[in-house]
């Protein structure tokens, strides 16, 4: 069966596959985004290939990471796994932390999108509902880039850990003041909207952390989107 909506009109991504289907940040859409917003990095001037190689570089990047940790990696593995020269390397990335500091770009820039997105629509539970979703879909769809910045964040300039954990405190800030615009309007009942706020972010982080975890259970993504939501209208109390 289909997941439908909780809220009175279904919203536009209201499911994965819609959701999916108008995601910007994907393929090669993604990596010519990078390649846009990163011109002081990289000193190939040609879109097309820049893109290519920072495909090649990230999936590399993560695949590495995951075996040997990220800064254990040097570019000469990379340049191995990648198949690309030094140069080749040399010609999208200053330095090796440049791909840290991508992945934090992109990971901050879904966020605040979905957040703000969510914000803006005036039924609590809907908004809710949308916040949660956005949120489980954009980690499954960019999994690898949640679970690297999750994981190697440490490798940040100190300025750029507060930016990284800001992107976890903006994302429960959310969660809390459509919570507590639901307990001003009498719509929940809730005695502390932090702590619900805080623990629909675990959960929602548990998902793409951990995915082996729900794998053993045959958890797939419907059904975790579905149960999620069921959990949350239980502590709100409606």
């Amino acid at each position: 069966m289909g997941l439908t909506t909780t809220s009175q009109d279904a919203f536009l991504g209201s499911t994965f596959e819609e959701y999916s289907t108008h995601f910007a940040y994907q393929d090669e859409s993604l990596f010519h985004l990078l390649f846009e917003k990163n011109q002081d990095r990289i000193k190939s001037k040609k879109a097309d290939i820049a893109a290519a190689n920072l495909k090649k570089v990230f999936e590399a990047t993560f695949k590495l990471s995951a075996k040997i940790g990220f800064h254990e990696m040097s570019l000469r593995d990379l340049s191995r796994e990648t198949g690309l020269s030094m140069g080749g390397l040399y010609s999208c990335l200053t330095k090796k932390e440049d791909i840290a500091l991508m992945v934090l770009d992109i990971v901050e820039l879904v966020s605040n999108e979905n957040n703000e997105k969510a914000a803006a629509q005036t039924d609590e539970l809907a908004s809710l509902e949308m916040a949660i979703k956005y949120h489980l879909y954009s980690s499954t769809l960019l999994q690898p880039w949640f679970f690297f910045l999750y994981f190697e964040t440490r490798s940040l300039s100190l300025e750029n850990q507060a930016k990284s954990k800001a992107i976890e405190i903006n994302t429960i800030s959310t969660f809390e003041k459509i919570i507590k615009s639901g307990v001003q309007k009498g719509v929940f009942d809730v005695n502390s909207p932090y702590f619900v706020a805080h623990t629909i972010l675990i959960v929602l982080q548990d998902w793409y952390l951990k995915p082996w975890k729900n794998k053993e259970k045959d958890m797939d993504l419907e059904k975790y989107s579905k149960y999620l939501f069921i959990m949350v209208k239980k502590l709100l109390q409606i």
